[in-house]
């Protein structure tokens, strides 16, 4: 079944909140935390990858690493040659256990539908607890204990992002 524009708008909303923890009640509209870890006690997400990583995995040369304020660590690079974006991560905190749990708390959000599986799915070959992958935000989402590294690169293909998420998941302590 086709999702019009706004519906898929609102999945990828909704599934965001669901993904971080917030399926029920709260003030946070984001589903983590209102406000951002200290300095010192964020993790390195920029360490999870290298210039080697990024290089096999994309087939591009990417910039130096741009640290953000996301989350529990965020990190982004952009392509050497174009500037255009390569590939970002960002660290959260999340409650869910497993994909079946995901289809559960979709489920209970949407009135009993499941997730479009050609949007949603998980994914084999990365470190954690489970993984799945976003394909309207060319995202893989991978758990492990109550955080989850969100690796997303915007014209990736999926094998792509699996590689990416994969090496990054590797280094995460």
């Amino acid at each position: 079944m086709k999702h019009s524009n706004a519906r898929r708008l609102f999945y990828s909303l909704a599934v965001a909140a669901l993904v971080a923890g917030c399926g029920g009640g709260g003030d946070s509209s984001s589903g983590t935390d209102a406000s951002p870890e200290p300095a010192d006690t964020r993790a390195d997400v920029c360490g999870l990858l290298t210039a080697t990583d990024i290089e096999e995995a994309m087939g591009m040369t990417a910039g130096d690493p741009q640290p953000g304020d996301e989350g529990l660590g965020h990190c982004s690079w952009a392509s050497a040659e174009s500037g255009d974006p390569v590939a970002v991560l960002t660290l959260e905190r999340a409650v869910l256990d497993s994909f079946d749990e995901f289809v559960a708390d979709f489920g209970e959000e949407f009135g009993g539908e499941d997730p479009p599986r050609d949007e949603y799915h998980p994914v084999d070959g990365v470190p954690g607890d489970w993984a799945m992958y976003v394909a309207e935000e060319h995202m893989v989402r991978a758990f492990r204990g109550d955080q989850v590294l969100e690796v997303s690169s915007p014209s990736a293909e999926e094998e792509q992002v699996v590689d990416l998420a994969a090496r990054a998941m590797a280094r995460l302590p």
